[in-house]
């Protein structure tokens, strides 16, 4: 039964995508085509939410072979428990976003943002699930030209043009990196199934070649390594690839802005999770070990530099979406650098700071897009006050800001305690730099805080409600709460959600061995 969950998962939006154009043809109507949505992003969610209470249960991967064709020739998808709770999160943000955009969204083109919203939600939960390396490019395809459409929603407008266009192309450039990485790795190693590739890098018996055997490996390892690394740069918006993150917030509506920093940005991280841990982590041949050590050395360092250069920006912008975008480079480069260190320690911070990331982003995004809505600008010195005359969306906007700065006792005040003793651990001069990089971006963060819930506002709202978008952003809040609350005053719960998953895939090779008996 939990095989066809697991298939389902990212193929029901996909459904809902391709149904969405014909329900509008038939109804002609808004309300039932964000009812049809609502309607499959609450599904999916529910899917979600059993195959996490399985796979915490038995404690085992989970896997779907698609169309039959067994592995490592067809591509299938595995749900453990940090695909799990990571799928799991991807849907429960993007049902409160399809909701919130219900109300939001309420010009003609509609159905097509309810058609590229779908497709966008497919591909995040591919990626996550998927354990086929050219899988993986197929769905970064879909999540990535899903968004550009979604970036340029205003049509009309000249910069959502060329912010989108901007973001169009660097993404392909991405891709096409990581396709000549494919061809590399299909070269060098004749598979691109995930779990066959370990074993076979690995140099386990059975495989048809091992890195102690080929010298020439060893340098493809080296060249697949950064070309992969250059590409989910890009996706996550990390330096130096973070050039159109900033751009592409303003342009968008602020549904698609929480989508893209709260979810789409972490398809990088998760495929680099997938590439560089899954394909190249644990106790590798002694030849290819310097090659990955540098690797990892490099995606922390890339990560460390965007976390300062995030922080700094942050302070001197106008635009409050701005603002919030160039924390999203700051807190992708907090990703890459945990998931750099490549060991246990590391991998919890990366887990845990995605999860809590996810659901701060999106929610102060969605508290922003109600307060911009009702003032009619977006520069925050016009938004003074704006919270404090809008509870709701200024209680979002409050706890969000507050965890995202790691003010304790919110769930990001952990993120930084566990972030800080992986890298300490790895070194601790990359510890010291995310703790500049926190203190800087600290300051801008709580002048985003006391200007827009505690300052006199200088402008007059306007009249129009949005009480479902409000509900939507202050729900999104109070599920961050909970996370937070239940990790600080019940440890057997962070235990259980966050540590159990990291357990799973931290002894690479006794993981990868189990998959390879149901798989291979």
């Amino acid at each position: 039964m939990l095989q066809h969950v697991v298939g389902l998962i990212p193929f029901l939006p996909v459904l809902g995508a391709f149904i969405t154009p014909l329900t509008y043809i038939v109804s002609r109507s808004r309300r039932v085509v964000f009812a049809q949505g609502v309607a499959f992003s609450l599904i999916t969610l529910v899917l979600s939410l059993i195959a996490v209470v399985q796979a915490y249960r038995e404690g085992t991967p989970s896997f779907y072979i698609m169309g039959g064709w067994p592995p490592p020739l067809g591509i299938t998808y595995t749900l453990d428990m940090v695909s799990a709770l990571l799928a799991l999160t991807t849907s429960l943000v993007m049902t409160i976003i399809m909701a919130y955009s219900a109300e939001y969204i309420v010009d003609e083109g509609y159905p097509w943002y309810v058609t590229l919203m779908l497709g966008a939600f497919s591909g995040m939960l591919g990626v996550i699930m998927t354990s086929d390396v050219f899988n993986l490019f197929v769905m970064l395809e879909v999540t990535g030209v899903s968004s550009y459409g979604l970036v340029m929603y205003y049509r009309s407008k000249a910069g959502s043009i060329v912010s989108g266009l901007k973001y169009a192309f660097i993404g392909a450039m991405g891709t096409t990196l990581y396709l000549l990485a494919l061809a590399l790795i299909y070269n060098t190693y004749g598979s691109l199934n995930l779990v066959d590739l370990s074993l076979k890098i690995h140099g386990y018996p059975g495989s048809s070649i091992t890195l102690e055997d080929a010298g020439y490996s060893v340098i493809s390892a080296g060249i697949i390594m950064v070309l992969a690394l250059w590409t989910f740069s890009i996706k996550s918006g990390v330096f130096p690839n973070h050039f159109w993150l900033p751009d592409a917030h303003p342009a968008a509506p602020a549904p698609v802005s929480a989508m893209l920093s709260g979810l789409v940005v972490n398809v990088g991280a998760i495929g680099l999770y997938k590439v560089l841990y899954m394909m190249y982590g644990g106790t590798l041949p002694a030849r290819v070990t310097p090659v990955r050590d540098l690797a990892s050395l490099l995606v922390v360092s890339t990560g460390m530099v965007s976390a300062i250069i995030g922080a700094l920006l942050m302070g001197i912008q106008q635009d409050v979406k701005r603002i919030i975008a160039y924390s999203t480079v700051m807190n992708t480069g907090y990703i890459f650098m945990s998931l750099g260190v490549l060991n246990a320690g590391g991998l919890l911070a990366f887990l845990y700071h995605t999860v809590v990331h996810s659901l701060a982003k999106s929610t102060l995004f969605l508290g922003i897009g109600v307060l911009v809505r009702y003032a009619g600008t977006r520069r925050i010195n016009e938004l003074a006050g704006f919270g404090r005359i809008h509870p709701l969306p200024g209680i979002a906007i409050g706890v969000s800001v507050l965890t995202l700065a790691g003010i304790p006792p919110l769930p990001g005040f952990l993120s930084k305690l566990l972030m800080y003793e992986a890298l300490f651990n790895y070194n601790p001069v990359f510890a010291i730099a995310m703790i500049v990089a926190s203190a800087i971006g600290l300051l801008a963060y709580m002048k985003l805080f006391f200007t827009l819930l505690f300052e006199a506002p200088v402008r007059k709202p306007r009249d129009t409600r949005y009480r479902l978008a409000e509900a939507s952003a202050l729900t999104a809040s109070l599920i961050l709460l909970v996370v937070g609350a239940a990790c600080l005053f019940n440890p057997g719960f962070f235990n259980t959600v966050f540590i159990k998953p990291v357990d799973q895939v931290s002894d690479l090779m006794t993981y990868i061995n189990h998959l390879a008996k149901s798989l291979i």
